[in-house]
């Protein structure tokens, strides 16, 4: 794995946050890109922050890009939707919750199983989506003015019908970042310690 000194690099920052930042414009909502079969990755984008990046302003530039896309998206279709309400603001602590669970399931390949790793960011991602899509479906729910005569089984049967969209979108861009991380980590220690025995 690449040294902490390497990870805290101001290049590494900015190559980091500027991939999080195009796969979040590419993919928010469908607001600006031509590719609207791809899911939004903008909770996996939080958690991939707090677990490579590990570092708060990181979040805040992100949250902000998220307010950008949203507001800017908004102003060109001419309608601020359904989206920005009352409720909106909770979006905050959802995305704060994947990057907190993004930064405490930081994967060691160098010092831990890789099957161990496997699963405490599989654990976190499943928790840390969980919680996420909690916190911003039931805000909306509760908070948006949308839903004043919504009943508790109605509202399950929401939560039925999109928990399993809303969790499975930062799984499949998580693995996929996690994949990336294995195969560059496992060519770099190979480079080192080839470099090491020559």
């Amino acid at each position: 794995m690449k040294s902490e000194e390497s990870q805290n690099s101001l290049p590494y920052f900015l190559g980091i946050i500027a991939l999080l930042s195009l796969l979040m414009i590419a993919t928010r909502g469908s607001h600006f890109s031509t590719f609207n079969n791809l899911p939004s990755a903008s909770i996996g984008v939080f958690f991939l922050a707090g677990m490579f990046l590990r570092n708060v302003k990181s979040y805040w530039f992100l949250y902000i890009l998220s307010i950008t896309i949203d507001l800017v998206s908004s102003y060109y279709r001419g309608s601020f939707g359904d989206c920005l309400t009352t409720a909106y603001p909770a979006l905050a602590i959802s995305y704060a919750v994947m990057f907190t669970f993004g930064y405490y399931a930081k994967p060691d390949w160098s010092k831990q199983n890789i099957v161990i790793n496997i699963i405490k960011v599989g654990v976190a991602l499943f928790i840390g989506s969980s919680i996420a899509f909690l916190i911003s479906n039931g805000s909306f729910y509760a908070l948006s003015g949308h839903f004043a005569d919504l009943s508790w089984a109605e509202y399950t049967s929401r939560v039925n019908k999109y928990y399993f969209n809303s969790i499975s979108n930062p799984i499949f861009y998580a693995s996929s970042a996690i994949v990336i991380d294995w195969a560059i980590s496992r060519l770099y220690n190979h480079k080192v310690e080839t470099q090491l025995t020559s």
